[in-house]
């Protein structure tokens, strides 16, 4: 039984090609099934929709490009990671970037009530970023959208920013319709490392799969 491989089309991540997959996360991701002879179908799905059908482990799917997280594990299964990201940006519309300037970090930002946090509804940010969330409680709007109308929404005011990956973000702006001179990107020294993005999938993929995945993915911590 072949396993269905999850998309969205979120580039410099992930994008289809050709019968497969490019990106940072989608290529190796595409070539480890490949390489280990494991039979798959690509499916563009909805994020939301691929993580339900991850949970209620209703068949043989699995995710690009996910944090390992604990709570996750209770009903998913990870292999290896395939790309580590560069530490989070702040990407903010270019008019609202001096609203910043008074900050020196992220806890900063998230004690400011005024500053209105975009975040996907159900996506993790990274283990430190969701706990530092959850501690310090920011203003935030929740959305079920991906990143190019989250980007959107920060250039039509309606967030004041979002979190995202400096080799993201560049790509994301253009993606989107707009100039990368429109947003600011803002980077704190004291930002958490990058997370490990993996393959996670449904506990119904056999761990004899999982393992075959593990042997041909190439990144190396």
């Amino acid at each position: 039984q072949p396993i269905t491989l999850h998309y969205i089309q979120r580039p410099p991540y992930m994008m289809a090609s050709g019968d497969g997959l490019v990106g940072l996360t989608g290529l190796p991701s595409y070539l480890a099934f490949k390489h280990a002879q494991v039979p798959v179908v690509l499916q563009e799905t909805p994020f939301a929709r691929q993580l339900r059908y991850v949970e209620t482990n209703s068949g043989q799917d699995c995710m690009i490009g996910m944090f390992k997280k604990p709570e996750r594990e209770v009903f998913a299964k990870f292999t290896k990671p395939v790309y580590q990201d560069q530490p989070q940006v702040i990407l903010t519309a270019a008019a609202n970037a001096p609203r910043f300037s008074a900050f020196n970090s992220v806890v900063d930002v998230f004690n400011d009530k005024s500053m209105v946090l975009e975040v996907k509804l159900a996506y993790s940010y990274g283990t430190t970023l969701d706990a530092l969330i959850t501690r310090y409680e920011p203003t935030v709007i929740k959305t079920t959208d991906e990143n190019l109308l989250m980007i959107k929404s920060l250039k039509l005011r309606m967030a004041d920013y979002m979190f995202m990956a400096p080799e993201e973000a560049a790509v994301a702006i253009a993606a989107a319709g707009y100039a990368l001179n429109d947003f600011t990107q803002i980077k704190f020294k004291n930002m958490p490392d990058g997370e490990y993005r993996h393959l996670m999938c449904s506990k119904n993929v056999p761990d004899a799969v999982i393992q075959k995945l593990n042997a041909a993915i190439k990144f190396k911590k």
